[in-house]
C-alpha cells in the first residue's frame, strides 16, 4: 500500500494534535476498518474512501467515492465539514478537561497521556453492525469479520492492489441465504443476530429510523435498540454513545467494571444489567454531559494492550489462519468487547440421530 506525503493530500484540515489523534482514535475499539500504512490512514466513512496524515498543523486528507449517496442520505457542503463532523470536532477536549481535572483525580493524569483521544461520531448502521459482531469477541477478530462484511458489497476501490469497500446495503440482510453466508464467513451465531436486528430496522423505517434516534433521550433510543436481536445494554449504549450523539451514555464492560471498582469504590459484585446501570449513573454523575468520553480514557487506560492494525487486510486473514487451537478453555483477551446479556446467547442441544 503506498504511502503519501503531506504535499501530496491536498486538503487540510486545521485542528491540533490535544485536540485529535489519529492512532489513539482509529486503533482502539471504537471503529475497524481502518488501516495504517507508515504515516497515512485509510478508511471508509459511509460511501468514501478516506486518506489521512497528521502532522503539529492538522490533518491532510484526500478521499474518493465509492457510490453516490442516497437522496436522503446526510449531506455536507465541504469535504471539511464531513471530516469535522465524523470526528465531532465541535466539541471540544479542552472544555471538557477542565471540568474534569477538578472533579476526578484518577482520570486527570490521563488527560495528559493519552492527549487527543476523542469519540467518534459514526454512521449508525455501521456502528450497530460493528458492536453486534463484537459481542464475546476481540479487536483483531472484529476488524477481520467487518472486512469480510464489506467485501459483500459491489462498491469498491483498489489502492496499490489493496480493495476498500462500502459496506453492503440494508437491502442485503433481506436475503434468504444471508445468514448461510455470514456463518460461513465466522460470524457464527452472531449471523442470525445481524440479520434479524436488520430486517427489524426495516420494518421500523430503515436507516432513517435509525438515525432518528439522535432525536430522542437517550432512555428511549437504548429502548428502542434493546428491542433488536443481539442488542443488549451494553451494544445498546455504544451505539448511542459512538453513533447517536448521547454523549452522557457509559457503557460498562469488564474494564470499565474493574477500574470502578478499583479507583472508585464500587461494589465488586457480577456485571449485571441493574450493576451496569447503577456504574453508569455513578459515572454520569461524577462526568457530567461528556461522562461518555471520560469512559473512553479509563477504557484505554485499563486495555492492558493497543491493538494497532498496522497490516493490510489481507496479512490479517493469513495471521487468522496460523492460530492455533486452544486445547482448554480460553481466558477472555485483552481489548474483549464483552457478551451483552446471557441469555440471548443461542443453547446447544445435542440431537438424537435416528440409525
Amino acid at each position: 500500500m503506498r504511502n503519501y506525503t503531506c504535499h501530496e493530500l491536498l486538503s487540510h484540515l486545521p485542528v491540533p494534535s490535544t485536540e485529535i489523534n489519529l492512532d489513539k482514535i482509529l486503533a482502539t475499539g471504537q471503529v475497524f476498518r481502518w488501516r495504517k500504512f507508515e504515516d497515512t490512514w485509510y478508511g471508509v466513512i459511509r460511501n468514501k474512501l478516506w486518506i489521512l496524515r497528521q502532522d503539529q498543523t492538522g490533518i491532510h486528507y484526500t478521499f474518493h467515492v465509492l457510490k453516490e449517496e442516497s437522496e436522503n442520505a446526510t449531506s455536507f457542503t465541504k469535504p471539511a465539514d464531513e471530516l469535522s463532523d465524523y470526528f465531532n470536532l465541535k466539541h471540544k477536549l479542552s472544555d471538557m478537561a477542565q471540568s474534569w481535572r477538578t472533579s476526578d483525580s484518577h482520570l486527570s493524569p490521563l488527560l495528559s497521556s493519552h492527549s487527543g483521544l476523542r469519540l467518534i461520531r459514526q454512521d449508525p448502521y455501521e456502528c450497530l453492525l460493528t458492536f453486534i459482531t463484537s459481542s464475546c469477541n476481540n479487536i483483531p477478530r472484529i476488524s477481520s469479520l467487518m472486512l469480510k462484511l464489506s467485501q459483500l458489497s459491489k462498491h469498491s476501490i483498489s489502492i496499490s492492489d489493496t480493495e476498500f469497500h462500502a459496506l453492503p446495503d440494508i437491502s442485503y440482510f433481506q436475503k434468504l441465504t444471508t445468514e448461510r453466508k455470514l456463518r460461513s464467513l465466522g460470524f457464527g451465531y452472531r449471523a442470525k443476530y445481524l440479520v434479524s436486528a436488520m430486517r427489524a430496522v426495516e420494518k421500523r423505517g430503515g436507516l432513517e429510523w435509525l438515525e432518528s434516534l439522535r432525536n430522542v433521550e437517550l432512555s428511549e433510543a437504548r429502548e428502542q435498540l434493546t428491542g433488536l436481536a443481539g442488542v443488549g445494554p451494553k451494544v445498546a449504549s455504544c451505539v448511542c454513545l459512538m453513533s447517536l450523539d448521547k454523549h452522557d451514555s457509559v457503557p460498562i464492560d469488564t474494564h470499565i467494571h474493574q477500574v470502578a471498582v478499583k479507583h472508585y469504590g464500587r461494589p465488586n459484585k457480577s456485571l449485571t444489567p441493574a450493576l451496569h446501570n447503577t456504574i453508569e449513573q455513578f459515572f454520569q454523575t461524577k462526568h457530567g454531559q461528556y461522562a461518555g468520553w471520560a469512559q473512553a480514557y479509563l477504557f484505554y487506560s485499563n486495555s492492558k494492550k493497543d491493538v494497532k492494525p498496522t497490516v493490510t487486510p489481507v496479512e490479517s486473514d493469513n495471521i487468522k489462519k496460523k492460530r492455533k487451537v486452544p486445547t482448554k478453555k480460553p481466558k477472555i483477551p485483552n481489548g474483549i468487547s464483552q457478551m451483552d446479556d446471557a441469555k440471548k446467547l443461542p443453547r446447544t442441544r445435542s440431537k438424537k440421530v435416528k440409525v
